[in-house]
């Protein structure tokens, strides 16, 4: 019986010939499959394009929303102070009225009157002259208008009415605010509303939805009613199908805000990939690799395995910021070469956000991420189609723009302005500023890595020079900054090699003569250039925070000196130390005197800690609940350089301090000059009528002497009184004072 032959049974011919079929039919499955695979990178390259789109616009849109709300709380915060007055008060005057409403009109530019209305009857507008009309208007036979007005009353609060059309002529948003007065009992009585009336369109065009926008933008919610509201800007058509949309709070409802390109939302096809194509013809090669070596199975795992990593080299090419959505490091450096490579006109910038530590700090790091991301909408308005900006990590920035000097120049103040506008972060205003360098090609370097260090090196000077500034880079600036890196190794050694000394200024009583305590003053003894200035490396120690154990070192020199003339019973009175921020921002300082005090066996009272009015007005609780837990010690505590922070009567009486000390710069044109005459008696009665002593500093001449002893002046300082000299000098200084 003949059975059926298997495949091990056939003969040679037919196996070469299943072979030869099969060497034929690999290249072309694997074909199919690499076309299939380019589809399917194509289609994702078209998402990832689509997305890029999208997430622009939408920074764009999130800018455009953020400026509409500010400028709508601008325009209407007026309001606010008008009803608080007459809720306080009962009522307002006419001259007070037109006063407050004056300065709100001078301020904003599209706002048009402001009107009083007891018992929702018109009763003065300012400005009157075009709003005769309104006078006597009873808002209650206005069926159009009363029933929002009746809602605001009801719930107690602002409403947003509008567009209207006025009685006057023309379109406005009117802002309604009820007003209450506390009558018998505590009960409250509505009294009537305050109405603020802008120009719609002027407005809108304040908070940049104005005609030169590069996008398309549409805003509904007549009378705050969102979806449902009337159209108030734009074209009609954008709602019928948003992809971006969002919602602009306003008193009492809100508004809806979508966007679109200008030209529309382009088709995007997949012959308009050019990774499709990258991607079909290494197909092609592929294939052709493989039909060469079908007849050899491991060469063709091997182009397997190559062909798999050229892919999974492929969906790591683009790398983007997960908080902003912006390129990263990586893809910018890959841009700016490209860049580079095409010719001149090109500026790099180094963007640093001033104040974005205190943000993180404060309001915790998701507003600090809220803020990178309403400043990424900022920056990407005020750029150009060839522009890139990417985000280096923390609240570092760096833009490549192209264009003349001038153009550039613009783009950088431009930058500047649009971070100097309050950011809105869910109810908290945040203040920040922007310190930029910036760097051409190929005048300050002709590869990427010496112009992003020579931008950084620029931003860090403008950072230096004051903040909310820019600087183009200089080769000089390198040099400075090598001088500060020596400088700063200079400061390390002599932190290890103990060439700090205090010296020391008598502080006297103004009446009496006597000698009232002391202030210790930091030098540094350099073993190469001698003394070094402390204006030179007390800054560097507080950047580099090298301050926190140089301050360590000068409390330990003060209590070891105090210690040595108690020892000697020669003690001159209580010894002042200046307190820099960063010890009090980040080390436990009241643990570190605490400490000091108790190694020395010291008497708590001997010690004076000063702390700069700039310091409380910076880190105002932190320095608050330090100087509490020093009085509650027992040691002195004193404001410094007084009347340069600008801090308010209610805060400074508040304060948790014993002493209050004038700034140098109040002291030296005393007392010829009016002005300085003013400011100085000011600043001591109110030191005295707040229960504080007052000391003088700088004084040099015999008249400022004289001036300030008469003017009640408690303590004084200076060249006239006695210089800063070391511990030695300071004894013979008692003695020949003594005498």
């Amino acid at each position: 019986m003949r059975t059926l032959p298997t495949p091990l049974d056939e003969p040679a011919p037919a196996k070469g010939t299943l072979r030869r079929t099969l060497g034929r039919l690999l290249p072309v499955g694997f074909a199919l499959v690499g076309i299939g695979l380019s589809a399917l990178l194509g289609h994702l390259d078209q998402q990832r394009r689509e997305s890029e789109q999208l997430a622009n616009l939408s920074a764009r849109l999130s800018g455009v929303r953020a400026a509409l709300e500010a400028q709508l709380r601008a325009a209407f915060g007026e309001a606010e102070g008008i009803a608080q007055l007459i809720a306080a008060d009962g009522r307002i005057s006419v001259g007070h009225f037109h006063g407050m409403a004056r300065g709100a009109l001078d301020s904003v530019p599209y706002m048009r009157h402001v009107a009083l209305a007891p018992a929702d009857v018109v009763r003065d507008v300012y400005p009157l002259e075009g709003n005769q009309a309104i006078m006597g208007l009873d808002y209650r036979h206005l069926p159009d208008q009363f029933p929002l007005l009746q809602s605001a009353r009801e719930h107690q609060q602002a409403v947003l009415a509008g567009p209207v059309q006025l009685y006057q002529g023309g379109r406005a948003l009117i802002y309604r605010r009820p007003v209450f007065i506390t009558g018998k009992r505590g009960v409250k009585l509505y009294w009537g509303n305050v109405s603020i009336v802008a120009d719609t369109d002027r407005l809108l065009w304040a908070a940049g939805l104005g005609p030169e926008l590069q996008i398309q933008l549409a805003v509904r919610g007549g009378d705050g009613k969102g979806a449902d509201g009337a159209l108030i800007w734009g074209d009609a058509r954008l709602f019928d199908d948003p992809l971006l949309s969002q919602t602009v709070e306003v008193p009492g409802g809100h508004w809806q805000l979508v966007a679109a390109p200008r030209d529309g939302w382009p088709t995007l096809g997949l012959f308009a990939s050019p990774l499709f194509f990258f991607a079909l013809g290494c197909t092609g090669l592929f294939s052709l690799f493989v039909a060469q070596l079908s007849g050899n199975h491991r060469l063709l795992q091997q182009r397997n395995r190559e062909l798999r990593q050229s892919q999974a080299r492929f969906e790591r090419l683009a790398h983007y910021d997960t908080i902003t959505g912006l390129p990263n490091r990586v893809l910018f450096q890959q841009q700016l070469a490209q860049a580079i490579a095409q010719g001149e006109g090109l500026a790099v910038l180094m963007l640093d956000i001033d104040g974005f530590k205190q943000v993180n700090d404060s309001l915790g790091h998701a507003m600090g991420d809220l803020l990178l991301q309403q400043a990424t909408a900022r920056f990407l308005q005020e750029l150009d189609t060839p522009d890139r900006v990417c985000r280096l990590g923390g609240d570092e920035f760096v833009f490549m723009l192209q264009g003349s000097q001038e153009q550039v120049s613009h783009q950088v103040r431009a930058l500047l302005h649009c971070l100097q506008r309050p950011f809105d972060l869910n109810g908290n205003a945040a203040l920040v500023t922007g310190s930029i360098g910036l760097a051409w090609c190929p005048r300050h370097g002709e590869d990427v890595d010496s112009l992003l260090r020579h931008a950084d090196t620029a931003m860090y000077v403008a950072k230096e020079s004051g903040r909310n500034a820019w600087r183009p880079y200089h080769p000089d600036m390198t040099e400075r900054l090598q001088q500060r890196l020596e400088l700063e190794r200079n400061l390390r050694r002599a932190l290890q090699h103990n060439e700090f000394e205090l010296w020391y200024q008598p502080k006297v009583d103004l009446f009496s003569g006597r000698l009232e305590g002391i202030e210790a003053l930091l030098r540094w003894r350099d073993p190469e250039h001698g003394l070094v200035s402390p204006g030179a490396f007390i800054p560097l120690a507080e950047r580099t925070g090298l301050i926190i154990p140089l301050g360590e070192r000068v409390l330990e020199l003060a209590c070891a000196q105090l210690a040595a003339w108690r020892a000697e019973d020669c003690l001159p009175g209580p010894l002042a130390v200046n307190v820099a921020a960063l010890q009090i921002e980040r080390s436990d300082f009241v643990s570190s005197l605490a400490t000091a005090l108790a190694r020395h066996d010291l008497a708590p009272h001997l010690l004076e800690v000063e702390i700069t009015e700039s310091l409380l007005m910076e880190s105002q609780q932190q320095a608050c609940a330090v100087l509490a837990r020093l009085q509650a010690m027992g040691v002195t505590t004193a404001v410094d350089d007084f009347g340069t922070g600008y801090s308010s009567l209610a805060y400074l009486r508040a304060l948790p301090i014993d002493h209050l000390k004038i700034d140098r710069a109040f002291i030296k044109d005393l007392p010829d000059d009016d002005d300085a005459v003013a400011v100085a008696r000011a600043i001591i009665d109110l030191g005295h009528a707040l229960g504080f002593r007052i000391t003088a500093e700088g004084i040099e001449t015999q008249a400022q002497y004289d001036f300030l002893r008469h003017a009640g002046c408690d303590q004084g300082q200076g060249f006239l009184l006695g210089r800063p000299m070391p511990a030695q000098a300071l004894q013979r200084w008692l003695l020949d004072y003594q005498r």
